[in-house]
């Protein structure tokens, strides 16, 4: 009888745990464009939501074999936005939900020549201080070069903050990577060594308040582009080539607007977009 129990409650667990996988984004469906979570292209993602306070903050997909997040998404209001404050920058961390030799540790990156990049923006997250530390959770870092995670990824980060707040508007932010540098693969001593991403990308989504159609700006980044932060409008693409090149389908099923809205987003669609392969 006790060997029947154990069995059952074996057989629980796994159920538990898999539909806990399947369903791991119901706890933060708000920080999704119109609650659209994209398909996993990979079987050995963790999908995470992430809390501060009891509140939804951002979601993360994690990738357990590459040791890093595939993407992460957020949305910002203009409350948080305009409710920023300087925090004091706290040591990152592992990620208690996520298994020690599933990610990488601090000793990962030390004398590896590359930083530990947010992809969540830490001043995204600086109106509440819990907020602010668990985006220096592991789960929530990639290897950057440092001119590049000072550069134009800080500068795009930057300018969602200011359409949030000169526009008044709730905007969702996608960040994400994808591929892998041949050079240094990756960094570490195994099995806390995270992959080298080749390709950074960034979408940003809002809803149109008349006609309630998604509005939305993407860019596309090679690990070694180290432009200043006022050219990340250089590297702007279209949703559809980072659905090509990422392999990821996102905002699927959206009633998105027909066109890229340069006087928005106060920026051109390049003659030439840009890709990163």
């Amino acid at each position: 009888m006790r060997i029947l129990s154990l069995g059952i409650v074996w057989l629980s667990l796994v159920v538990l745990a898999t539909d806990s996988r399947a369903d791991g984004f119901s706890a933060c469906l708000d920080q999704f464009p119109g609650k659209a979570v994209p398909k996993p292209f990979s079987s050995t993602v963790q999908d995470l939501c992430k809390f501060a306070d009891g509140q939804d903050i951002f979601a993360v997909r994690y990738d357990t074999t590459r040791k890093t997040p595939n993407w992460t998404v957020h949305k910002l209001t203009p409350a948080e936005a305009n409710g920023q404050t300087k925090r004091n920058r706290p040591k990152f961390k592992t990620d208690p939900d996520i298994e020690t030799d599933k990610q990488a540790i601090d000793d990962s990156y030390k004398g590896s020549g590359y930083s530990r990049g947010h992809i969540v923006a830490a001043a995204d997250m600086s109106w509440n201080l819990k907020a602010y530390k668990t985006t220096f959770l592991f789960s929530n870092v990639v290897p950057q070069k440092q001119t590049f995670n000072a550069g134009v990824w800080l500068g795009m980060e930057k300018e969602l903050r200011s359409l949030v707040k000169s526009k008044n508007i709730d905007i969702w932010g996608y960040s994400g990577v994808y591929g892998q540098v041949h050079i240094q693969p990756t960094i570490g001593t195994p099995p806390n060594a995270p992959v080298v991403p080749q390709c950074f990308y960034k979408i940003f989504v809002t809803q149109n308040k008349g006609n309630k159609k998604y509005k939305a700006i993407a860019a596309l980044y090679h690990w070694d582009d180290y432009s200043q932060q006022k050219t990340w409008a250089k590297s702007i693409t279209t949703l559809d080539q980072i659905k090509k090149r990422s392999g990821i389908h996102f905002l699927d099923g959206l009633d998105l607007e027909d066109s890229y809205d340069a006087s928005f987003w106060g920026a051109p669609m390049p003659q030439t977009i840009t890709d990163c392969s």
